[in-house]
C-alpha cells in the first residue's frame, strides 16, 4: 500500500531492476484503467451545457474521446518513465552538456538530425530553405515551387517520399509530450509559437531561427487566425505533422545504391560522450564534418545522378545559408536510466 492509500499497479522496492516486461504490462494496465475510468465518465453524461463542453466533443466520437485521454496520459508517463530525449547543437571541439537529473548513468544513443529542403512561408512569402524541424500539412507531402517573378519552370519538393517511408510526427503527439496547453479556441499560431518554446526549452538547446520554420498551409492557416474548433470541423486537425529526421549509420565509410542515384555519407562523425556523474553527461563533436549533413535519401529537383553534393545548386544553397555548416552538428539524444 502507497503511503496516500492508492495501490501502485506495480509495486517496485529501492534497488529493483524494471525489465521491459513489466514496464509493459504496467503501461497495459493503466491503459485499460484509463480506458474504463473514461468510459464511465462519459456514460454518466445526460446532458451537456452548451457553454462549457459542446464545443469540446463537436465531432468527437466517444471513442475518440477516451483515445486523446489515453494518448494524452501515456505521453505524460513518458516524461517520469527515466527516459528522455534531447535535441542538442554540438559546437566543434566544446563540451555539450545535460543536466538529466536521471540520479544513474543512463545509456545513451546519438543520432545526427539530417538537413532537408523544403518550401517555407513567412507572411505570404514562400522560399527553399533546409531545416531540421519542419510543420505542414498532408495535403503537402510535394510542393511545387517558382520564385516570384521568375519565368523559370518550377520544380517539385519532396517532403514525403513516395517510394519510402515518411519521416513524420503528428502535430498534436508532439504538443502533448511537450505538455502544450491548448482549447478549441486557441489560434493555430499562438500553439506554433508555444510548442516551439517548448521544444527548445532546457534540457535541449535553442535552434536558430532558420533551422525550424512551417509550410505555406500553415502560414495561411496562422494569418487568417484559425482555431483548433475550426480544424476540428474541417478534418484538419489530424493532418498536421512535424518532419525531423533523426539519422544513425553504423560501421561503413559509404555506400552507394545499385542504382547510384543515392549516395549516403555517415551519420554520426566522431563523438565522444563522458558521464560525469549521475546527473550530467558531456557530448562532444571531436572534429570538423567532412561531409554536409543534410538528408541523403531526399530527391532533389536537378541533382546529378550520381549524387554528387557539391555540384548541386540546391546542395550549394546549404552552403550558402550555413557558410560554417562543418562546425556544428545537431543530434537528437535518446537517453534511458
Amino acid at each position: 500500500m502507497s503511503n496516500n492509500g492508492i495501490e501502485p499497479y506495480v509495486e517496485f522496492k529501492p534497488g529493483d531492476l524494471i525489465a521491459a516486461e513489466v514496464m509493459n504490462d504496467m503501461q497495459r494496465q493503466i491503459r485499460q484503467d484509463i480506458g474504463d475510468q473514461s468510459q464511465a465518465a462519459v456514460d454518466n453524461i445526460e446532458s451537456v451545457p452548451y457553454a462549457e463542453n459542446a464545443g469540446k466533443l463537436e465531432n468527437q466520437t466517444l471513442d475518440d474521446i477516451r483515445k486523446e485521454i489515453i494518448d494524452q496520459a501515456l505521453s505524460q508517463m513518458a516524461l517520469h518513465s527515466g527516459y528522455m530525449r534531447v535535441y542538442k547543437k554540438l559546437k566543434f571541439n566544446v563540451e555539450a552538456l545535460i543536466e538529466h537529473g536521471l540520479k544513474n548513468n543512463p545509456l545513451v544513443d546519438i543520432y545526427q538530425l539530417d538537413y532537408f529542403l523544403v518550401i517555407a512561408s513567412e507572411d505570404g512569402y514562400i522560399f527553399p530553405t533546409w531545416v531540421n524541424f519542419y510543420l505542414y500539412h498532408s495535403s503537402e507531402k510535394r510542393i511545387r515551387y517558382r520564385p516570384e517573378d521568375s519565368n523559370q519552370q518550377p520544380v517539385s519538393i519532396e517532403i514525403e517520399p513516395s517510394s519510402s517511408t515518411a519521416y513524420r510526427i503528428p502535430f498534436k503527439e508532439m504538443l502533448a509530450r511537450y505538455n502544450v496547453k491548448y482549447n478549441d479556441g486557441s489560434s493555430v499560431g499562438e500553439i506554433e509559437t508555444e510548442f516551439w518554446d517548448a521544444l527548445f526549452a532546457a534540457p535541449n538547446d535553442i535552434f536558430d531561427d532558420n533551422q525550424y520554420t512551417h509550410s505555406p498551409w500553415f502560414d495561411r492557416c496562422c494569418r487568417e487566425e484559425r482555431t483548433v474548433k475550426s480544424l476540428k470541423q474541417k478534418g484538419d486537425w489530424d493532418d498536421l505533422w512535424i518532419k525531423v529526421v533523426p539519422r544513425k549509420t553504423i560501421n561503413f565509410d559509404r555506400i552507394s545504391e545499385a542504382n547510384d542515384q543515392i549516395s549516403m555519407w555517415p551519420a554520426l562523425p566522431d563523438l565522444k560522450v563522458c558521464h560525469f556523474d549521475w546527473n550530467q553527461i558531456g557530448i562532444k563533436l571531436l572534429k570538423p564534418l567532412a561531409h554536409l549533413p543534410i538528408d541523403p535519401e531526399q530527391t532533389l529537383p536537378g541533382i546529378d545522378e550520381g549524387g554528387n553534393e557539391g555540384e548541386n545548386e540546391l546542395a550549394n544553397l546549404f552552403k550558402r545559408e550555413f557558410p560554417n555548416w562543418d562546425q556544428e552538428l545537431k543530434i537528437m539524444v535518446l537517453l534511458r536510466a
